[in-house]
């Protein structure tokens, strides 16, 4: 504990030693004891903010006046800069300072010349008043006279060494409250912080909301909160620190005011801005509020529906979820629409040019977003297929896994997913083997060629027992033989079966393609696929005693149930 109030103690002492020589520094090339740094030039860009001729005489970080007219032949800086070597050529010490504006005319023009100790400093004219903020020439003379007193009375004070001694040791005492300031709100940001870091270990570690752990992001979101209270509250005592070491010197003072005048314009007018923000920010809190409480609203009616908890005849319960998306989506542009009046600044030019620049980003970047968006609406509302289904599209084939607003994913029988870009699903085609499957049972061709030296019956038969020997084919309606074309060497067969799954459909094409073979090998009966060119000097058929040849099992099973 020892070490650690050392460690402080020689931190604090660090931090005022280094805050006091920078306040020596800005002393020092504040220009204290030399006249020619005192003598400050026009302030240029004050000239182009005033008058286009307008030329101020600037001298200890004061204006002392302006002038916006030509005195003779002599322009309006000209006039500034002799008038400000004549000030710097006043002498510092005298006992008495006596400042006076003799009235006189000159040229036809009422002048004055203001005089210090009976010696002329400079001239001032009728007209080069600031007549714009209903200045008079007497008001302008008065405001003049205090000027050049208020100067005099600052450089005489400032090469007081009693004074200059105790400014010194009212800085040095604010730098040490100044760093005092500071390691009482470090210590209190630490203290601080360690109770967050406590609070979100302990209360906030499981903080679920809607099944999802908001904690560890609630207490980053506390801890950035009080690193920036932090480094505002740093910044606030610096600010005000440098205010009052300015202030104590009378050289530095106009800068002081200066800084103090920022603050409080900058508190007032947030503090106004605020106050007229309120009522916008309650207008948008309670359309917002209505927002919510709608799309809550609209969200629980279609998912109702989708659930077919409210059977509606003109509304498909597929459809459901996209429709409760668009509208929801729309539901909020309104209320964004509504709102966008009252928020805060929403008149402003950078507040508009902004929202032209994000439209415009929009606009450009949109043009195929809109095209997947079309997509996918057209792939809903015409209902092609839906999650689940067993589909084809291209050259794809597999189980919808997600039919999104901008792409449809499936999944293929070697358990690949594949994303579809809705744009796609307008330019293909897309079979849909589930839609009727549900009710009618999914449809599974298969072909074979026989030679003409076979009776067509027979091969009826066979392939309608093949299909009786194979699971998972359905038993009503019955299996249908169809002779698809008479060739020139062979007769084509087509076997229809139906299935209550199609996306076993190749796992039963298997298991039936063997049973076919087995019957055909056992009838004695040639398969004349692919090609018939003669006939064979032997029969091409497998006995029935080689059907198990090595590695082949008897009790291997070969079900499409066992092969799924």
């Amino acid at each position: 504990m020892r070490i650690y109030r050392m460690k402080t103690m020689h931190s604090i002492i660090a931090f005022v030693c280094r805050m006091f020589v920078l306040l020596i520094c800005i002393h020092v090339f504040a220009g204290y004891g030399s006249s020619e740094i005192l003598a400050v030039q026009p302030d240029s860009s004050a000239v182009s903010r005033l008058h286009p001729q307008a030329a101020p005489v600037v001298i200890w970080n004061r204006t002392i006046v302006v002038f916006r007219l030509n005195s003779e032949e002599i322009s309006p800086g000209e006039r500034a800069k002799f008038a400000i070597e004549r000030m710097n050529q006043m002498p510092i010490n005298l006992p008495e300072y006596r400042v006076v504006a003799v009235d006189g005319i000159e040229g036809g023009h009422r002048l004055a010349w203001v005089k210090v100790n009976g010696r002329i400093m400079f001239t001032l004219i009728e007209g080069e008043q600031d007549v714009a903020n209903g200045e008079s020439y007497a008001v302008y003379k008065e405001r003049t006279v205090k000027a050049v007193e208020s100067w005099l009375l600052a450089r005489r004070e400032q090469n007081g060494l009693p004074l200059l001694f105790q400014a010194f040791g009212l800085a040095v005492l604010a730098t040490i409250v100044l760093g005092l300031t500071y390691f009482a709100v470090k210590r209190s940001i630490f203290w601080l912080m360690n109770h967050v870091n406590r609070l979100g270990t302990s209360s906030l570690r499981h903080f679920v909301i809607a099944g999802f752990n908001i904690g560890p992001y609630f207490v980053s979101l506390a801890t950035g909160l009080v690193n920036i209270f932090q480094i505002v509250l740093l910044m606030f005592n610096g600010y005000l620190w440098l205010t009052f070491v300015l202030s104590v010197f009378p050289y530095t003072a106009p800068l002081s005011s200066k800084l103090s005048g920022f603050l409080v314009e900058t508190v007032t007018g947030f503090s106004h801005g605020v106050m007229v923000a309120i009522p916008g920010f309650f207008v948008v809190g309670v359309i917002f509020y209505i927002t919510r409480l709608l799309v809550r609203l609209l969200t629980a009616f279609f998912r109702a529906v989708e659930e077919e908890q409210i059977p509606l005849r003109w509304f498909e319960p597929e459809t459901a979820k996209a429709t409760r998306r668009i509208i929801v989506v729309l539901v909020w542009i309104f209320a964004l629409v509504v709102a966008y009046p009252m928020i805060p600044g929403s008149q402003t030019k950078v507040f508009q040019g902004v929202s032209v620049f994000l439209g415009l980003m929009l606009s450009l970047g949109s043009a195929g977003l809109v095209g997947q968006l079309i997509g996918g609406i057209v792939a809903v509302y015409t209902r092609a297929f839906q999650s689940g289904d067993y589909v084809r599209i291209g050259d794809h084939e597999g189980v919808v896994q997600e039919l999104g607003l901008l792409a449809a994913k499936i999944v293929t029988i070697r358990k690949e997913e594949i994303t579809i870009p809705n744009a796609l699903l307008m330019s293909s085609t897309t079979i849909n083997y589930s839609r009727q499957a549900k009710v009618h049972g999914a449809i599974v061709t298969t072909e074979v060629t026989i030679g003409y030296d076979v009776p067509w019956r027979q091969v009826h038969a066979m392939l309608e027992l093949a299909a009786e020997r194979s699971a998972g084919i359905r038993k009503s309606p019955k299996p249908i033989v169809l002779q698809k074309a008479l060739s020139d060497f062979y007769v084509q067969y087509s076997l229809m079966v139906t299935i209550d799954q199609p996306e076993v459909r190749y796992y039963m094409l298997s298991e039936l393609h063997g049973h076919i073979q087995d019957l055909f090998n056992e009838y004695g009966v040639q398969i004349m696929s692919p090609n018939f060119v003669m006939q064979p000097d032997k029969e091409v058929v497998v006995p029935k005693e080689e059907w198990f040849a090595a590695p082949s099992r008897k009790e291997a099973g070969d079900s499409a149930e066992n092969i799924a």
